[in-house]
């Protein structure tokens, strides 16, 4: 079982268009050429980056496209916050978070215009979650084991579980 996914969105209708997908679920478009500083905005230290979904998945130390870089047309980025690379985020939950912002981009039609998802990739951090998908197992029972006893029988002692029981046809 494998996770692949392309940059190159062949469901976005006009190859022109450069498409931005926010965290929150909002897709932007722009006409090319755009540098990722015109997307990310010129906070000083930025506060987002801009990257393709294949460098969210790889183990690459810098995650982000330089401010210079002229985006290409066709191409679905990721406009993230730094605070989604937390120390304890799994490559697992970067997938998940690539595969739901992919099919966002690729589910929203071009020039529309798109409200953010009501949904959040990431809980709170007083709610005490830890995964994308933990709000919907926090809704679950908890897991109980079922149990049954087990005999112990050894070959030349008559063990406490036989001693037991032989007290208990005694009386009866």
């Amino acid at each position: 079982m494998g996770c692949s996914l392309s940059c190159r969105s062949s469901s976005c209708g006009v190859k022109n268009m450069i498409r931005v997908v926010h965290l929150n679920g909002l897709v932007q478009d722009f006409d090319h050429p755009v540098s990722v500083s015109e997307v990310t905005g010129t906070d000083r230290p930025p506060k987002q980056f801009l990257c393709t979904p294949a460098q969210l998945l790889s183990d690459c130390s810098q995650l982000g496209l330089q401010p210079d870089t002229i985006l290409q047309a066709g191409h679905i980025y990721f406009l993230l916050p730094y605070t989604t690379l937390q120390s304890d985020v799994s490559h697992v939950s970067l997938a998940s978070i690539a595969r739901k912002l992919t099919a966002k981009a690729k589910s929203t039609k071009p020039n529309s215009s798109t409200q953010p998802a009501s949904i959040s990739l990431w809980p709170s951090p007083d709610s005490g979650l830890v995964s994308c998908g933990a709000q919907r197992l926090s809704r679950m029972r908890p897991w109980k084991p079922v149990l049954d006893t087990i005999r112990e029988k050894s070959f030349n002692r008559r063990s406490e579980s036989d001693l037991q029981e032989g007290n208990l046809v005694q009386n009866v």
